[in-house]
């Protein structure tokens, strides 16, 4: 099986608090992650677990004394979910 992951570059090490809401749906699915990113600033979030569909990730982190946030919808397809 072949991973699949949305991929944030940050300029800095940084903890990102992700929340992810599954689009479409009468009862939207919401998954919540907290990941640290790499040696080169990679943050890798795996959608392997993810059904497919549209989703919406917002990414909330904290650098420097100054909270930001990151908002991106996307799209699992079925060929990437069996992948």
């Amino acid at each position: 099986m072949v991973m699949k992951y949305l991929r944030f570059n940050f300029c800095h090490p940084v903890k990102v608090h992700a929340n992810m809401v599954q689009l479409l749906l009468p009862q939207p699915k919401y998954h919540s992650i907290t990941i640290d990113s790499n040696a080169n600033n990679l943050v890798e979030i795996p959608l392997n677990d993810y059904s497919e569909g549209k989703w919406k990730i917002m990414l909330d982190w904290e650098y420097d004394g100054q909270v930001f946030t990151h908002q991106k919808e996307f799209e699992i397809k079925k060929q990437d979910a069996e992948v």
